[in-house]
């Protein structure tokens, strides 16, 4: 075997470690399966009868890590965050800050729903029962309302 195959062969398989080094680092997940993601809310129920249609307006829960991001791309309510957690059918939300990175003082923790209410979050923690999580619907009950979400 000459020296020039051997060297390229060790070249070969130094680019080969290289790429999958890369690979193996798309292959990480946060752990939270169908939930990560960005998600449309597209109505919300109250459990007494209510409905209110928000299939038109443009407000997105975004999850990733134990991280939860609340936007509003219609600008009409501030952006919060909150933390997360997912386990035996339930989705507990907790420590809201409101999002305030360009003020220059940072984000804001949160003591009062205000900001969340639009999004369908009506305390600064709150827990949902997971009632559906496909790869493309998702339906939340806190026990007062029902939101319903298309992924996005």
């Amino acid at each position: 075997m000459s020296h020039h195959m051997i060297k390229g062969g060790f070249a070969a398989s130094c680019l080969l470690v290289f790429i999958l080094s890369f690979t193996a680092c798309d292959l990480e997940t946060s752990g939270n399966g169908k939930l990560d993601g960005f998600w449309h809310l597209e109505s919300i129920d109250t459990i007494n009868g209510g409905f209110n249609d928000l299939s038109q307006r443009r407000l997105f829960w975004a999850f990733q890590a134990k991280l939860l991001e609340l936007t509003d791309r219609d600008g009409l309510h501030p952006q919060c965050l909150m933390r997360f957690e997912q386990g035996g059918g339930v989705l507990k939300l907790s420590d809201p800050y409101l999002y305030d990175r360009e003020g220059g003082e940072g984000d804001h923790p949160l003591t009062g729903p205000d900001y969340l209410v639009p999004f369908g979050v009506n305390g600064v923690s709150e827990n949902f029962t997971i009632e559906k999580l496909t790869g493309s619907k998702m339906i939340l009950n806190s026990g007062k309302l029902r939101l319903y979400f298309t992924k996005f």
